[in-house]
């Protein structure tokens, strides 16, 4: 039973959300910046995003601090929802070219005939690229890490699998590696930015969905 309890975990691991880098244009950003953002596009399935995000000064450097909650919108289901909380900042800037680094704590949820899941675990990333005031093109490495996962079990599952099956947390040793490129075009306090890459496991094996796209809006004030 063990085996089986691990092949459910695991699925969470191929759910239809998962974390992702902010879209931002940090070269478009002035101190004490708000932003709202909406998000939607296919990464392991079509996602609806809302999100908010303020920037704060870290010494000399822009600090981005928010959250983004996203929801699976084929067919919107609370059940499956991905919850975001992070920071990203510089970390080398030379003009308009730049190196960001994200770090981010993401909690996930999905719900199916077998169990309800919740699952934690962080997420990193570096941007590399040239961030100017009115468009940015940079290219983005992430891992995607999940780290826990509680499993309610069904009854359904009880009834027709295993009927001592333990609820509770169990680990994961897997994640999701990108690839990908983002650009995109700042006008007065809008950013309109395309995000695009290729998805692995960490043996470098494509998922069910390998590649993504995602289209995202920005407001600044």
């Amino acid at each position: 039973m063990k085996a089986i309890n691990t092949l459910v975990t695991a699925a969470l691991i191929a759910a239809p959300l998962t974390a992702s880098a902010q879209d931002i244009n940090f070269g478009a950003l002035a101190d004490d910046t708000h932003i709202a953002t909406v998000t939607t596009g296919a990464e392991h399935g079509l996602l609806l995003g809302a999100g908010y995000d303020r920037v704060v000064t870290l010494g000399d450097r822009p600090l981005v601090v928010g959250g983004q909650l996203a929801l699976q919108w084929a067919e919107v289901d609370v059940d499956d929802f991905r919850l975001r909380l992070g920071a990203l900042a510089p970390i080398f800037d030379r003009g308009n070219w730049k190196v960001v680094g994200a770090v981010c704590s993401t909690v996930r949820g999905t719900r199916n005939d077998t169990a309800r899941m919740i699952n934690v675990g962080p997420d990193v990333a570096v941007l590399a690229g040239r961030y100017s005031r009115h468009w940015f093109a940079v290219a983005e490495l992430g891992f995607d890490w999940a780290l826990a996962t509680h499993v309610t079990h069904s009854d359904a599952y009880r009834m027709l699998v295993y009927a001592d099956a333990r609820d509770g947390w169990y680990g994961n040793a897997g994640g999701t590696l990108r690839a990908g490129l983002q650009t995109g075009v700042s006008f007065g306090g809008n950013d309109v930015i395309l995000r695009a890459g290729r998805l692995a496991d960490i043996g470098g094996k494509p998922p069910m969905f390998p590649v993504y796209a995602t289209v995202a809006y920005d407001r600044r004030w």
